[in-house]
């Protein structure tokens, strides 16, 4: 036996470099949440996966000004990890408190947009207890970061990361992560006040059914009223069953909002976007004939052609899609006469293929 085999090897695992790639499956996670549990839970595995971190806190406006409250996780591993660290340091983390004003690392980490490191969570937090550092200390923590949740010039929120021995990232790559929370807060915060008011597809973030439904029999009425022209077009994406299973929920819904931005880039000020079932697209085409629902048509199709998912790679990622047009009076004399020969069209067309994957 040689002396290297007699030695117990002692290296410390590191992450590999921190990138979007590298953090792809727990960002999913993040950018997929439902709730602020959710994403808390979501964030933290993420930074424990990406990070080489140990704990994370996520620290949101509580409402008042000027203060911070660590949200509680949703799922029982994140909560029992969350009460060892209490334990340890001899303090209930979950639903303290955090003055983002008055400390100023807080405050610097949130004006600036940048990591903050500090030696110990008292440094943050409203901490009485005499064990804190003590607590860090068999828990293995090297240190505490403070990355801020910063997304189009301001800060949203904080998490506060306890970082394990030997991390391969530097705190300017650890920023990251916090405009992913930043952005993922921002879109469920959106998607909860679009809920509430029962206007907004929470999928596609544009008008929902109902709503588009609404429209449609109010503007089949003024066009007969006022003896004007009026049309209708669906799109829908054919195989979005097999997106949700071949690449997953996060993807799948990345790209109908994709779709739905595409859609609305082209379309006039004057017509109106909205969903149609789960995986249709559907839009009010004001003051068009069937002359001009055929070039919206091929309008909105081109479009669709040059559209790409930033940082894919991903090999087959294909649309295929489907659209059909109707026309008042041509094809049916109110809103359910239209919706019906629009679908009843449907069914006859082609599907056209588009390769929408793209490298960063």
């Amino acid at each position: 036996m040689t002396a290297n085999e007699d030695t117990k090897d002692t290296t410390i695992a590191r992450p590999a470099p921190l990138t979007a790639e590298s953090l792809l499956e727990p960002l999913l996670a993040v950018h997929s949440a439902p709730t602020v549990a959710w994403l808390a839970d979501a964030s933290a595995t993420a930074a424990e996966r990406g990070l080489g971190a140990l704990y994370s806190l996520l620290c949101l406006p509580t409402g008042q000004s000027g203060r911070l409250r660590v949200a509680k996780p949703a799922s029982g591993v994140q909560v029992r990890n969350l009460a060892r660290l209490s334990q340890a340091i001899e303090s209930d983390v979950v639903g303290i408190k955090v003055d983002a004003a008055g400390n100023e690392y807080v405050a610097r980490a949130m004006e600036q947009g940048h990591v903050v490191a500090v030696e110990s969570l008292r440094d943050v937090l409203s901490l009485r207890a005499s064990g804190v550092e003590k607590g860090q200390r068999a828990l293995g923590v090297s240190g505490v970061w403070l990355l801020p949740l910063y997304w189009n010039g301001s800060s949203v929120g904080l998490q506060i990361v306890l970082m394990g021995p030997g991390a391969a990232v530097a705190p300017v790559e650890a920023e990251l992560l916090g405009r992913h929370a930043a952005v993922a807060l921002a879109n469920l915060r959106e998607l909860q006040e679009g809920r509430k008011s029962g206007d907004v597809d929470s999928v596609r973030w544009i008008y929902d059914e109902r709503r588009f439904r609404e429209e449609l029999e109010q503007e089949t009425r003024r066009a007969h009223r006022h003896q004007r022209p009026l049309s209708m077009l669906t799109l829908r994406i054919l195989n979005l069953d097999e997106l949700y299973r071949r690449y997953g929920r996060f993807l799948a819904e990345r790209v109908q909002r994709q779709v739905a931005a595409m859609l609305d880039t082209a379309l006039r000020d004057t017509d109106f976007l909205g969903s149609s079932a789960k995986e249709g697209f559907a839009t009010i085409l004001v003051e068009t004939d069937a002359v001009g629902a055929a070039r919206a048509k091929d309008r909105l199709l081109d479009g669709l052609q040059s559209m790409k998912l930033e940082n894919t790679e991903l090999p087959s990622l294909n649309l295929q899609l489907a659209c059909a047009t109707a026309t008042l009076a041509e094809d049916g004399e109110n809103a359910e006469e239209l919706l019906a020969a629009v679908t009843a069209r449907m069914e006859e067309q082609d599907a056209v293929q588009q390769d929408v994957a793209a490298a960063g």
